[in-house]
């Protein structure tokens, strides 16, 4: 591994919570929701650790799963809220924030799959359409963050969600390129997700024009804020020293991917000193990693527990400062990066 730099600045950290049933799609409704309460209890075991190591409140942000999917298999859209309110409620009054995750399923009776429809454009903002009233009437008031399941993102989505009053997306994964295929996506997808290849790896403020280009003032920017999920070039920080002088000399391109907690890593030491990595080394020292509320059983859920369980234990602890998107602090780092480029 490269040395680290000393830099022991806070870094404002967006930790998302999608919250789904263990299953996904969850077909004929008799999935459970036990990951709900598991990562409920992983929070609660966590939160004082990290308060006591970096001196500053923990909150995650959970974005909840309400949309039409939800409705077919549980027989109402706001399941979860319902059967978990008193949860929800401890979770708010200890400070955290919701917002909505949205999929784009569609049952085939014919066949009895689930899949991603993300090829019609009026399913798409029905769904999210959906999730947004749900979530304004079970907590009376509009959502203000969301983010989308199958990596997707699309423009009438953002357009969509501005209407409906959300002020900041928390979905792309710069570096990722196009999937067709996912396990996220049910049994297909009617279209890939996105290339975020080329997704700027700080928050940002759209151009109107563009999703994934910066506006570069207030007049061209549209009105919601998107943070990026962390990404950092770890395929070249994790190869021997003389492949790094090889690739360097050879002016080959860097690799920047998401640094998910769900990946396969060699230890939890590894995957924290990669995101403080990236943090102090990217165009903005930020971090904002997502994990997915799975089944117990599941490997996702065991491999991100051992990385979460093993953070107060890494130097970075100290360094976090859990935050809701819509902090001051993330918002000045969009706002900065405006002025970088209007400058340049």
């Amino acid at each position: 591994m490269i040395p680290f730099g000393k830099s022991q600045k806070p870094i404002p950290t967006i930790w998302r919570i999608d919250v789904e049933p263990d299953e996904v799609p969850s077909g004929s409704g008799r999935a459970s929701w036990s990951g709900f309460i598991a990562m409920d209890g992983l929070v609660k075991q966590l939160r004082q650790h990290l308060e006591d190591r970096s001196g500053s409140a923990v909150h995650p942000t959970w974005f909840l799963r309400l949309d039409p999917e939800i409705e077919r298999s549980f027989g109402q859209v706001d399941f979860v809220v319902a059967r978990n309110r008193g949860l929800i409620d401890e979770l708010l009054a200890q400070g955290d924030r919701l917002g909505i995750h949205v999929h784009y399923y569609r049952w085939d009776e014919r066949r009895q799959i689930g899949y991603s429809d993300h090829a019609d454009v009026g399913w798409l903002t029905h769904c999210f359409n959906v999730a947004a009233k749900a979530f304004e009437r079970s907590f009376g008031e509009p959502v203000r963050r969301a983010c989308h399941g199958g990596y997707f993102l699309h423009e009438a989505l953002v357009d969509c969600a501005i209407a409906a009053g959300v002020e900041v997306d928390v979905t792309p994964e710069p570096g990722l390129d196009a999937q067709s295929d996912d396990r996220s996506f049910g049994a297909y997808a009617t279209a890939p997700s996105p290339d975020f290849r080329n997704y700027p790896r700080r928050p940002y403020y759209p151009s109107r024009n563009a999703l994934g280009v910066p506006a570069t003032s207030s007049a061209t920017a549209r009105p919601m804020l998107i943070v990026p999920l962390t990404a950092y070039d770890y395929p070249t920080a994790l190869t021997p020293w003389h492949r790094r002088i090889a690739k360097r000399v050879l002016r080959r391109p860097r690799q920047h991917l998401p640094l998910n907690p769900f990946k396969t890593w060699s230890h939890p030491k590894t995957y924290w000193d990669l995101v403080e990595r990236a943090a102090d080394e990217g165009p903005a020292r930020y971090v904002a990693f997502a994990i997915r509320t799975d089944a117990l059983d599941s490997r996702t859920h065991r491999m991100a527990r051992a990385i979460l369980e093993y953070l107060p234990s890494h130097p970075i602890a100290r360094r976090l400062r859990f935050v809701d998107p819509l902090s001051p602090d993330i918002r000045a780092l969009a706002s900065e990066g405006m002025g970088e480029i209007g400058r340049s």
